[in-house]
Formats: structure tokens, C-alpha cells, sequence
């Protein structure tokens, strides 16, 4: 036993100082390439198939079963391509020498994905983000709103390209000015995000260490997988880091911990498909349940004896909170008027908006730290828990820039930390009166 807690102390050891090593390296590289990335192009409808760039260049937009043509230098793909083969889109853009823009939030998504990963051009690719009339007036969005999507659309997403399409009652100028006020003029053409770090198996390595710190046989055992799936390696290697590190015993440190966690991964992943959107994080929903569950498992069992009369009443509070919170993680979930204004409100005064799941979960972190011995103390220990998930899930997004990630957790865990402080101090004037 002495012999393991001293290999697992040594490998702590080394652990440390190679994520220091590798993130000093992987940060001021990935802040140079996300300012470079952040440039962006402003294509304008000329009709519902064609879009002018800035270079006087045409953007065709292929419908589903439409063919990529000699003459087309920029295409997008528009509409369900499910019934149609990649591969063969793939030869007629290689052939064409095309370059293809992928569609965000758009049915045809996920068959540029397979299309691109067919080429023998990948790098000829750009994404458009757009905002249709339809949208508009479902969702009653106002100049401010439209603004504040697109400038997220650049600001958090690194996109190459907005796609303005005809929308009445807008004042399309007024919104672009401002956008061109934050993030310069508009490039002359779009081009994809070049931002990829040479030494992504450093960052693997360092994330197999925490994990042999801690667990030294899944340390050996996850190792091997990055030589099978790099992508999958890093996936399976860093959910997995998200449950080991919880044990870690200076809890107080637990939020920088999953910060560095996060940091790790997005360097492990940080190479040309994942900075474009083309590959995604693996399990994004298990990372963020994992912990949680885990944590509510454990508190369940200890607590059983007198939580078993509230059962009933716990068993559906659980399922109605585990389903809005796993349908609320996504670009996709739905988003009420009210929240929308209230996220750009957030936005204007803080430059990012941070997750709510953090800043609600870090000051129940503070709790949980100061008054373990409170009978529901669990309840502060399960938000907490989402909250340091929620941490790492941010830098899952490689698409991201990586200033906007730190400056997002950075701001919510010192929110947490502020709380820590101003509790115990609290805490403590309130025990010497007494």
C-alpha cells in the first residue's frame, strides 16, 4: 500500500508539472491563432440561391439533389441531403475545386460534415452562420437581438461568414456597423479557423496521468486508446478524470481543478476538425450527468434512512429536474422571449454571458464547503457538483475561443470563491456573538 500511494503521489507530481509545461505552451498559441480566426466575412442574398461576398465572388446555395456545377468557385448546401451519398459531393467538390460552407443549425449539417471528411481538400471549408425572415417573426427578435446573435455567432463560435438575408422592419445596416465597430471590417472571402496544437498527445498524456494519480490500473488501461481513436481516447479518458478528481482531498480547490481538466482536453482536441465544428467532443450528456448523478447516488444512500419519506415527491422532482437539465445543455434547447432579453442584457454589461448552471453552482459550492454539517447540505453539493461539470464542458467547445472559455469560467468561479470568503467570514462573526 505504501508503494502505491507513493507511485500515485509521484505520478501526481509528474502530472503537474506537465500540464503547466503543456499549457504553457498550448495557451499563448491558441489566444494568437483565435485572434486571427475571429475575422470574418458578411455575404449578402443577391436571391434564395445565390450570396455576394465582399470580393464580388458567389456563393451558390445547393438544395438537395442539385449538383455542384464547374462554374461555382463557394457553395453551401440548404435542406435534408439524407436520401443523397457524400461521397459523391465529395468528388465533385475536389473535382471543382470548391470550397463548401457549412450551415449552422441547419438540416444539411451533418452531411457537409461527412461530405468534408470525404475530401481531398478539407481546408477548403468555411461555416455561414444566418438569420431568416421566418425567425423573425417566430421568435419577435428586434435589431438589439439580432445583433447580439450575430456578435455571438463571431464572438463564441468563431464564424467565417454571416449570411444576410432579406428582413423587413430590420435595420440591417445599423446592426453590421456595430458588429464592424467590435470585430473590424469584414474579409474579403471566407476561410476556416487554422488554429491546431502540435503537441495534442502531451496534452493526452497529462490527462492519463490524473487519471493513474488516482486510479492507477485505468491510467495503464486508457492510455493505449489514443493509438485506436484519438478523439474517442479523449473523450472516454477526460469523463472519466470528471468522476476520479472529485475525490480529490483539498476540496476548496476542486473548481481549478476542473478548470485545468477543461484546459487539458481542449488542448487534446485542438486540431483542425474540431476547431471547425467538423468532429465534436464525444458524450457531451454523459460528462455533464456523470458527476452529478454520482453525487446524488452517494448522498442518497448515506441519507436513506430519513430521506425514504420523501421518495415519492424525490423520485419526481428528479426526473422533471434530470430532464430540463439534460435538454437545457445544447445550441439547440429552447430559449423563452423573456430569457433571450434578459442573456443579451448579461451580454452587454459582461462581454460573455456566464452559465447560469455556474453561477448558481459555485456559491452553493461555498456552502456545501462551509456548512457540511446542515442536514440538506447534499442539495448544495449537487449543484456544485453541475456547476464543476459545467466548467469543463466549456472547453469541450474547440470552436470557442479560448479567451471567451477562460474569461466565462474564470469570472464564475471567482464569483464562487467571493462567496466562500463572505460566508465564512460571516459565519465566524456570527459564532463569536454567540
Amino acid at each position: 500500500m505504501k508503494k502505491l500511494s507513493a507511485l500515485k503521489r509521484a505520478a501526481e507530481l509528474i502530472f503537474v508539472i506537465s500540464a503547466l509545461l503543456c499549457l504553457a505552451i498550448f495557451v499563448p498559441s491558441r489566444l494568437v491563432s483565435d485572434r486571427k480566426d475571429m475575422a470574418y466575412t458578411v455575404g449578402v442574398s443577391i436571391d434564395e440561391d445565390r450570396i455576394l461576398l465582399p470580393s464580388g465572388q458567389i456563393v451558390y446555395v445547393i438544395d438537395p439533389g442539385e449538383p455542384i456545377e464547374n462554374y461555382m468557385l463557394y457553395v453551401t448546401f440548404r435542406g435534408d441531403f439524407s436520401a443523397y451519398d457524400p461521397k459523391i459531393y465529395a468528388e465533385q467538390a475536389d473535382l471543382h475545386k470548391v470550397w463548401i460552407g457549412m450551415l449552422e443549425f441547419n438540416e444539411s449539417t451533418e452531411f457537409v460534415r461527412r461530405v468534408v471528411s470525404l475530401r481531398e481538400q478539407p481546408e477548403k471549408f468555411f461555416r455561414i452562420h444566418t438569420i431568416r425572415q421566418e425567425e423573425v417573426e417566430k421568435m419577435q427578435l428586434t435589431d438589439s437581438m439580432i445583433y447580439y446573435r450575430l456578435r455571438r455567432a463571431i464572438l463564441e463560435r468563431s464564424i467565417d461568414m454571416i449570411w444576410i438575408q432579406p428582413l423587413e422592419g430590420i435595420d440591417v445596416k445599423k446592426i453590421l456597423g456595430r458588429i464592424e465597430r467590435e470585430f473590424g471590417k469584414p474579409k474579403d472571402v471566407p476561410s476556416p479557423n487554422s488554429g491546431a496544437f502540435q503537441f495534442r498527445w502531451l496534452a493526452f498524456l497529462c490527462l492519463v496521468l490524473l487519471v493513474f494519480s488516482r486510479k492507477p490500473l485505468l491510467g495503464i488501461v486508457s492510455a493505449p486508446l489514443w493509438f485506436w481513436n484519438q478523439s474517442l481516447a479523449v473523450s472516454i479518458v477526460s469523463i472519466l478524470a470528471t468522476i476520479l478528481l472529485y475525490s480529490h482531498e483539498k476540496k476548496k480547490f476542486l473548481p481549478l481543478l476542473y478548470l485545468l481538466l477543461g484546459l487539458l482536453t481542449n488542448a487534446a482536441l485542438c486540431d483542425f476538425w474540431h476547431a471547425n465544428d467538423l468532429s465534436l467532443y464525444r458524450g457531451v450528456k454523459l460528462s455533464l450527468s456523470l458527476l452529478p448523478a454520482f453525487v446524488l447516488l452517494k448522498n442518497v444512500i448515506k441519507e436513506w434512512r430519513w430521506l425514504k419519506k420523501y421518495w415519492p415527491f424525490g423520485l419526481v422532482l428528479l426526473i422533471l429536474a434530470g430532464f430540463y437539465y439534460i435538454s437545457r445543455s445544447g445550441n439547440t434547447a429552447f430559449v423563452a422571449y423573456f430569457e433571450r432579453q434578459l442573456r443579451d442584457v448579461l451580454e452587454g454589461l459582461l462581454w460573455v454571458r456566464p452559465r447560469f448552471k455556474e453561477i448558481v453552482g459555485y456559491p452553493a459550492f461555498a456552502f456545501w464547503l462551509v456548512f457540511p454539517e446542515f442536514k440538506w447540505s447534499f442539495v448544495f453539493e449537487i449543484l456544485a457538483s453541475i456547476a464543476l461539470v459545467s466548467t469543463f464542458n466549456t472547453f469541450c467547445h474547440i470552436k470557442t475561443p479560448l479567451m471567451v472559455s477562460l474569461y466565462r469560467s474564470i469570472f464564475s468561479i471567482a464569483v464562487g470563491y467571493v462567496a466562500l470568503f463572505v460566508i465564512q467570514k460571516v459565519r465566524k462573526r456570527a459564532i463569536r456573538r454567540v
